[in-house]
């Protein structure tokens, strides 16, 4: 081990300065436990000192209890000193509703990794060798025909590869910013990450109410310039879904009014009933709509693979902005997916996920109502997302005190455009299994029962 520490030859005590940075290290967990430390006549050497300090440091940190000298073999990290780790450890009793990454069982693993195996074999390297801006070739014409799935008529020159959700949305906003675009609204609940990506572009964001309740009347204030950013389907963080009604009254205005609509569909196929819920993309009939597609939340997160459906005129400029931020999706990754999706392990692994998420969210919604029968909670027809009211209470407070019983929810707040109280706190089902729902709901009763 190659090991460089700072000594300040001036300051004095340099057996104390290796000891205390060795420690820091250990602690960090930078230095694993059973890792061998260099001899001390090799640490001597490196650091310029004589070799009795340095033993002196390592007895020094025998004596914490941080290393074991095993003479000749030399010096070695305590298996015990993941004890000092300030890394914390988590209680195996938490639940956590607070997080979107995904449990073992919805990530299609085993089928990924035969894939995996079989396509660096078989393509020889090939594709290491990289592959267009957009996107391989047949994986877009792949995930056009899945598009199709959703009802969006669509050519395979409008659809570009993304490395996932998040990337396509903060991409295309600066794109249509450099196409004259100035200011996004969105509904006054809405994805958490729109106003960091909104800032980061330099573009305004103004607010609209829950579409979700019939009235689209402030719409009628958006322009040409305007873009209306949507999550129609299974919306984060309530879960409601647009009406077919609202959905084309939105979508007649925008034809009337000229704005951009910019479909956020991340959860879009994560219904849980038969019924079809057709995007918004697939009832337009002009160019106004861009739609986002996403496989990245729930079915192979750490892949972070996506695709987005643009008009002609705006994919050149997409097209450029996304080689200048993050150039190429991978193209390893790209092939995988192809591969995955033609094999129809993709049609598989979303039905597996839509029964493992319905079966959990009508665990947690029959025990949020028996639980707590006072209060209106919606049931969402498909995704992730739970929306709860809080009642008289704030949604950090109650996330806060839910928080002190193991169970983790997010503040309704942080979902929030308008900066007022929020007195509702949001559930996601992506973490927690079904079988922990009724146990979480009754250490919630205990310090939820003031609620009102």
């Amino acid at each position: 081990m190659l090991l460089e520490i700072p000594l300040d030859f001036m300051e004095g005590g340099l057996y104390r300065q290796i000891t205390s940075h060795l420690e820091k290290m250990i602690h960090a967990g930078s230095i694993t436990p059973g890792s061998r430390l260099p001899g001390t006549r090799e640490l001597a050497k490196i650091l310029g000192v004589s070799r009795s300090t340095v033993v002196e440091a390592y007895c020094l940190l025998e004596e914490k209890g941080l290393i074991i000298q095993k003479g000749r073999s030399g010096a070695f990290v305590s298996p015990t000193a993941a004890h000092f780790s300030c890394v914390p450890v988590k209680p195996a009793d938490e639940i956590h509703f607070d997080q979107e990454r995904p449990t073992p069982d919805l990530i299609p693993f085993e089928p990924l990794a035969k894939i995996a195996r079989e396509v660096l074999i078989e393509d020889e390297g090939r594709i290491m060798g990289g592959c267009p801006p957009e996107g391989m070739a047949e994986l877009r014409m792949a995930l056009l025909e899945h598009a199709v799935l959703r009802g969006i008529p669509a050519c395979p020159e409008e659809v570009v590869v993304t490395s996932g959700g998040k990337d396509a949305l903060s991409t295309v906003l600066c794109s249509l910013k450099k196409k004259g675009a100035g200011r996004i609204y969105a509904e006054i609940l809405t994805y958490s990450g729109i106003k960091d990506i909104a800032r980061n572009e330099g573009m305004a964001l103004r607010h609209v109410p829950l579409l979700a309740d019939g009235d689209i009347s402030m719409l009628e204030n958006l322009g040409e310039r305007d873009i209306l950013y949507l999550v129609p389907s299974f919306h984060n963080p309530t879960g409601r879904t647009l009406s077919t009604d609202v959905r084309k009254e939105i979508l007649a205005l925008r034809k009337k009014r000229g704005f951009h609509i910019l479909e956020d569909d991340s959860y879009g196929e994560l219904r849980y009933g038969e019924k079809s819920v057709p995007a918004m993309k697939a009832l337009d009939e002009g160019e106004g709509v861009i739609y986002i597609g996403s496989f990245s939340q729930v079915l192979f997160p750490g892949m972070r693979l996506g695709y987005i459906v643009l008009p002609a005129p705006l994919k050149e400029c997409y097209i450029q902005t996304a080689a200048l931020r993050q150039g190429q999706v991978s193209s390893l990754v790209q092939l995988v997916v192809w591969r995955f999706i033609k094999t129809g392990n993709l049609s598989e692994a979303i039905e597996r996920a839509r029964s493992i998420l319905s079966v959990r969210m009508d665990s947690l919604y029959s025990s949020l109502i028996h639980t707590f029968p006072r209060f209106p909670i919606f049931r969402p027809e498909g995704g992730v997302f739970l929306w709860f009211p809080t009642g008289n209470a704030e949604g950090g407070t109650a996330a806060a005190l839910a928080s002190s019983k193991g169970v983790y929810v997010s503040d309704g707040g942080s979902f929030s455009l308008s900066g007022k109280r929020i007195c509702s706190v949001r559930f996601s089902i992506a973490s927690a299994s079904a079988e922990k729902m009724e146990d979480a709901c009754l250490r919630l009763a205990g310090v939820w029962k003031t609620f009102r």
